[in-house]
């Protein structure tokens, strides 16, 4: 996804007021803030909506996520079953973009391509019947995990973007949650993503779909919805 197209379309999902005639478009929008052991150190605004570009049903996630000492903007394109089509993310420092990822989904592969000031790296990956996208630092993006029923385990594979690397991985359904979001205490659904190295990324989910929270137990990293999702 060029630059250009990247940030058009990041205008135009994140506008701070939508009009509400077109506020079913929206399958989620909203804000995490974002803390390492307790402490705020950034915040993402996102919006995952539903475009014609990808096809019948296909849809569109873009955020912009605000960080002390940089800046992210990824949009993730996806067909109406939810498998990746395209995905494009600038870091910026101070303005300025650093470091620079796309990957395309077609004929059965995945195409990657990262730059940096310092290098630029040519990958190509078979494309697995599941795969999600997980950029290290944006946290919207786990609303597309399959998520395992109660008491069942699904494995799906990871393109991570900044290696960039395809690695396997597991969701476990952990049971029944709480969240605490503005100050209101939601029931959740709990699930665990464990890499083949032992890391885990655990996230939660209401019944009725909404992501409200993401956890990185290794780096102490917590992003927590501001508000409940809009209706």
């Amino acid at each position: 996804m060029s630059a250009p197209r990247l940030a058009a379309l990041l205008a135009i999902l994140l506008a701070a007021a939508a009009p509400a005639a077109r506020a079913q478009e929206f399958l989620d929008r909203g804000t995490f803030i974002i803390e390492r052991a307790g402490t705020e150190i950034g915040r993402e605004d996102f919006a995952i909506r539903r475009t014609t570009g990808g096809g019948p049903g296909a849809v569109l996630a873009v955020a912009t996520v605000h960080y002390h000492d940089r800046d992210l903007r990824p949009a993730l394109e996806l067909t109406g079953d939810l498998v990746p089509l395209s995905y494009g993310v600038d870091i910026s420092v101070g303005g300025r973009v650093v470091e620079r990822f796309g990957a395309q989904f077609a004929r059965g592969r995945i195409a990657a391509r990262l730059a940096t000031q310092q290098r630029e790296v040519l990958r190509e990956f078979p494309a697995p019947a599941v795969v999600a996208v997980l950029d290290d630092d944006a946290f919207h993006q786990f609303y597309f995990l399959p998520r395992a029923a109660a008491g069942g385990t699904r494995t799906l594979n990871i393109l991570l973007p900044r290696t960039p690397s395809l690695v396997e991985a597991t969701v476990t359904r952990n049971g029944p949650d709480t969240v605490t979001v503005a100050s209101r205490s939601v029931p959740a659904d709990r699930f665990t993503l464990r890499f083949g190295d032992g890391e885990e990324r655990l996230f939660w989910f209401t019944p009725t779909g909404d992501l409200l929270r993401v956890a990185i137990p290794r780096r102490e990293l917590v992003a927590t919805r501001t508000a409940l999702p809009p209706s």
